[in-house]
């Protein structure tokens, strides 16, 4: 991507009139050199801040003397300002100018920091085919991509350029997140859709948990009918030791068994139904008592009947012989009234029971058709307590078996009636399997040309390892470990690379060779996320404080490297590229060597830097 910084320009808190402007040009190596203390470092610092981080690294005793940071640049042929307010009491602002073209005559903000980060993710080729490989329908990758991630590849800073393991200044931008981007954005930066392929990846991490919760419920369901199984045949073999089946019998299938164990539960119920007969057995006997008394009751009214009418008889005759007086001896009678009134009322008394005993008399009760009934009910209720005896009986010698009953009923009704079984969907399945064969094809392509990529990377950093003239290692070969970010050198004809290289001055070397082989490669591949601009931070370090003429040709080494690698992408390449530099080695390094691709920025010597001196002692 097309990136050219412009200038740096700082406004100051003592008069709003008062700046200070720092200009680069395209295609070189643009270098502010000097002393320590001057601020150079805080170039990168202010960049960075500019370029809207939620963090700030820039020196208080900067932060102090200055009101706004600003930075012009061009990308893809846009021309950008962008003016950001200093950070208070350490805290980053929210205060910022932006605008398409050259800074402002007044600065004011003018624009939220969060529509300026959405027009640099566009320009950095950070979009909804980044965020969404398949569509906004499947989702966006799990890591929110930004622009500010790809300027690790930006920025050599003096914290790492010298060290053994670290490449990338993670740690500047905050830490954890930089280092998850930098394995994210990694096979972006080398020319490979890795947006999709890390979508894909998720995406099946995704199915794999689904299909592996399906697996599950499918192992639970296969558990949950073998257990039910289990639990009936238990029984069916219970019921044979209890005699309920005869051991011989066998069963086709698990539907058969459990109809049989309902066939023996409904058989018992009805027996145990039967022993409320036992109850009745009370009921009878006091029936048949009542139905006795009721006979005995009829028994007895006949006896006093039958006496009354024998009595009624026996008066009949004790009355006789006042008939044979009236009707043989009248004439010997005494006539007087009291006798003949006497023998009157007898002889009516007598013609009353002649009367009586000659009408044929009806009962006052059918006592025979009753006593007949009463029988018969006698008969019947002597024919269930016969019965009721019997059952008893029985559910005597029964009982074990009762409580053997008991025990298989209550056992089957523990059971659920039917195997716990949640369905599975079929249709999402098959869509899942399907959808998990397309996706493993992405990753599977992806390494095939990742391996190309890589080859290539190699390929662009030991091109530029090769113009090395002060390193032993010369004839070594050059690999980068994306697994851990760092490069190795593997001696010629052995597999394993070397665990150590020595002073600070040759891991110097292989960082320099590893940001530029990175640039050349970007370049090579078309690369659109990383602008083609590169921020180093004192490549002298390693000799700093030496007066050795061996460390000033190491030095003037790697300074011919980056001369160089400009001439290559912008004279043979016809590309464009542009570097920015903070030293403390002079000018004379770069000039009495015809390094013509550098240019000298400014010198913060004698008093002079960052801040001018007037400001920065005001």
């Amino acid at each position: 991507m097309k990136f050219i910084l412009h200038e740096i320009k700082l406004w100051f808190n003592n008069d709003e009139d008062s700046t200070e402007s720092y200009h680069f040009l395209p295609n070189k190596i643009n270098v502010i050199t000097g002393d320590s203390d001057t601020g150079k470092t805080s170039f990168w610092s202010i960049i960075d801040y500019c370029l809207l981080s939620g963090r700030t690294k820039v020196a208080n005793t900067i932060n102090e003397k200055v009101a706004w940071f600003g930075i012009n640049f061009t990308i893809n042929e846009k021309q950008i300002s962008i003016v950001r307010r200093t950070p208070q009491s350490g805290a980053v602002s929210s205060d910022v100018c932006f605008n398409f073209g050259g800074f402002l005559n007044t600065i004011k903000p003018n624009k939220e920091i969060s529509e300026i980060k959405s027009i640099l993710d566009e320009e950095f080729g950070v979009t909804d085919s980044i965020r969404f490989p398949f569509g906004k329908d499947s989702g966006a990758v799990s890591f929110n991509i930004s622009y500010r991630h790809f300027l690790l590849f930006n920025s050599l800073t003096e914290d790492v350029i010298g060290v053994s393991e670290t490449y990338f200044d993670t740690s500047f931008y905050g830490k954890e997140e930089y280092d998850k981007a930098l394995k994210h954005i990694f096979d972006l930066v080398i020319g490979i859709d890795g947006m999709k392929n890390i979508k894909a990846e998720e995406r099946l991490k995704e199915i794999n948990k689904s299909l592996k919760a399906i697996k599950r419920q499918h192992n639970s369901n296969e558990k949950n009918i073998k257990k039910f199984n289990e639990d009936i045949l238990k029984i069916i073999t219970k019921c044979k030791e209890f005699e309920f089946i005869e051991y011989s019998k066998t069963f086709d299938n698990i539907d058969d068994a459990i109809n049989e164990i309902k066939s023996i539960i409904e058989k018992k119920k009805a027996i145990v139904k039967n022993t409320k007969l036992f109850n009745d057995l009370d009921k009878l006997n006091r029936k048949r008592t009542e139905i006795r008394l009721q006979i005995n009751a009829i028994n007895q009214y006949q006896k006093e009947y039958n006496k009354y009418k024998r009595n009624l008889k026996k008066s009949e005759d004790s009355l006789q012989p006042i008939e044979f007086l009236n009707t043989k001896l009248s004439n010997q009678l005494i006539h007087s009234r009291e006798t003949e009134l006497f023998i009157e009322t007898l002889s009516d008394s007598l013609n009353q029971i002649k009367n009586g005993l000659s009408k044929k008399t009806i009962p006052p009760i059918e006592v025979k058709g009753d006593v007949k009934e009463l029988d018969k009910q006698i008969k019947n209720i002597e024919e269930e307590i016969q019965k009721v005896k019997k059952l008893k009986d029985d559910y005597v010698k029964e009982s074990q078996s009762f409580i053997r009953f008991g025990e298989i009923k209550n056992a089957f009704e523990q059971l659920p009636k039917e195997p716990t079984i949640k369905p599975i969907d079929n249709i999402e399945l098959n869509k899942l399997n399907d959808e998990k064969t397309d996706l493993i094809e992405i990753p599977k392509s992806n390494e095939s040309l990742k391996s190309i990529m890589k080859d290539n990377l190699n390929s662009s950093i030991q091109q530029n390892f090769n113009k090395l003239t002060t390193l032993k290692y010369s004839d070594y070969l050059t690999k980068f470990d994306d697994n851990d970010m760092s490069l190795k050198l593997h001696p010629p004809g052995q597999l394993f690379p070397l665990t150590n290289i020595g002073s600070k001055s040759n891991y110097m070397f292989l960082h320099l060779c590893v940001y530029l082989g990175f640039h050349q490669h970007m370049l090579n591949v078309g690369q659109i996320h990383v602008p083609q601009f590169l921020f180093i931070d004192q490549p002298s370090i390693p000799y700093y404080g030496s007066g050795d003429n061996d460390d000033k040709t190491k030095l003037i080494d790697a300074f011919t490297l980056l001369n160089s690698f400009i001439e290559h992408i912008t004279v043979d390449n016809e590309n464009y590229f542009q570097i920015f530099m903070v030293e403390h080695a002079p000018k004379e390094y770069w000039i009495n060597n015809r390094l013509t691709h550098f240019h000298l920025v400014e010198e913060f010597v004698n008093n002079k830097g960052l801040i001018p001196n007037e400001i920065f002692n005001s």
